[in-house]
């Protein structure tokens, strides 16, 4: 025997969907993009790549004695990757039900994102999101929402 509905159960069913889809409660996939696109910008300073894929300049010149041998730009100290990747007394981060912040308070981190043409040092973008990072967090969000309208 086929199951009927009410009227005002169709439409509570209906506002169910449309609040899943314009106010979604996301938590999940919000710490999970966060914890994907933290990735992506450590891996960037390992491959000394902007978020969108393009290489960094490179150095000028070899770092002086005392300073990290490694050839890679912005990774000198390490404070800087460390500022966006990982806890500590630089990092910025929040989780809110509506999105994520990643962020650094390094004083010389916007030197380095945008370039000083006055101290002649070239923009390496560290942060931001690659096209896969951005896709990746869409379809978590999505996941997310068809996981709530199917327990409606």
């Amino acid at each position: 025997m086929p199951e009927t509905i009410t009227e005002a159960q169709l439409g509570d069913f209906l506002q169910g969907i449309a609040d899943a889809v314009t106010k979604p409660d996301v938590p999940d996939a919000i710490q999970a993009a966060l914890g994907v696109t933290k990735g992506d910008l450590v891996a960037g300073f390992q491959t000394s790549t902007a978020p969108d894929g393009s290489p960094w300049a490179p150095l000028k010149t070899q770092r002086p004695p005392g300073h990290n041998p490694d050839p890679k730009p912005l990774i000198d100290t390490g404070r800087l990757q460390d500022s966006v990747g990982y806890q500590g007394s630089d990092h910025i981060e929040g989780v809110s039900g509506e999105g994520f912040t990643l962020g650094t308070s390094v004083f010389y981190a916007g030197v380095h994102q945008e370039g000083s043409k006055k101290k002649n040092i070239p923009a390496r973008p560290f942060m931001g999101f690659s096209e896969e990072t951005l896709d990746t967090t869409a379809d978590l969000t999505a996941d997310s929402i068809v996981n709530q309208i199917n327990k409606l």
